[in-house]
């Protein structure tokens, strides 16, 4: 998404250095909304950006919507088990040193103390991986939390693989000419190598979590899983 604007003031993960420690500790339960509303209002100001794409946004979306009540929102989705591989090969291929708080709001957010590993999670663990349901809440989780907060009249779903698709949709709801978008900058940050490592579970113990976890959801996005 921060390709397809290009041409306005974009970016990826901005203020990371704020927004990170204030999704942490909104996790942990030691940051109110109300502050966190306030933080963003005002970090808002401070960079008067058009468009922004982060998944933080996503796990800060309560107090985000609140804070920017101008504010629109595009909600990107994928299968969840296309997304949970896309997530094992970034990490295989950029792995998070595990004293950084991009390790520890992982933790958090995939609730790994939570979750003990089964037999068929050994692929997974072996790699220092949480078991395979950790991956699957997280990725319900975030799309209800998104759905749940912001009013619909605001929030246009589109799965990732159908953006450049879409743009005509996108610049619609943006309010902005179709031709101002950069289509052919709408898939970034693809990972730089495929590990498979999500193909070596037991497909259907992978099945049989995916549905567990994602299947209502994904029936209520359009998403076949």
């Amino acid at each position: 998404m921060a390709g397809l604007f290009e041409g306005f003031r974009s970016a990826h993960h901005p203020d990371a250095e704020t927004r990170l420690p204030l999704a942490i500790g909104l996790l942990r339960g030691g940051v109110s909304e109300s502050r966190a509303r306030r933080i963003l209002r005002e970090r808002d100001r401070d960079f008067w950006l058009e468009m922004e794409s982060s998944s933080l946004a996503g796990l800060l979306i309560h107090p985000l919507v609140r804070a920017c009540p101008d504010k629109q929102f595009v909600l990107t989705v994928r299968e969840p088990r296309s997304w949970c591989d896309s997530w094992l090969d970034h990490n295989l291929s950029r792995p998070v040193d595990p004293a950084s708080p991009w390790a520890e709001l992982d933790r958090l957010r995939l609730r790994v103390a939570e979750f003990q590993p089964t037999r068929f999670d050994a692929p997974l663990t072996e790699h220092g991986f949480p078991p395979l349901a950790c991956y699957f809440q997280l990725w319900a989780a975030h799309n209800r939390r998104v759905l749940e907060a912001v009013p619909p009249a605001r929030l246009l779903v589109i799965e990732t693989s159908e953006i450049g698709k879409r743009s005509d949709e996108i610049a619609r709801f943006a309010g902005i000419p179709l031709e101002s978008l950069r289509t052919d900058r709408s898939w970034l940050f693809s990972a730089p190598k495929k590990h498979g490592l999500l193909g070596t579970l037991d497909r259907g113990y992978v099945s049989e979590t995916a549905d567990e976890w994602c299947s209502a959801l994904a029936q209520r996005l359009g998403i076949s899983i």
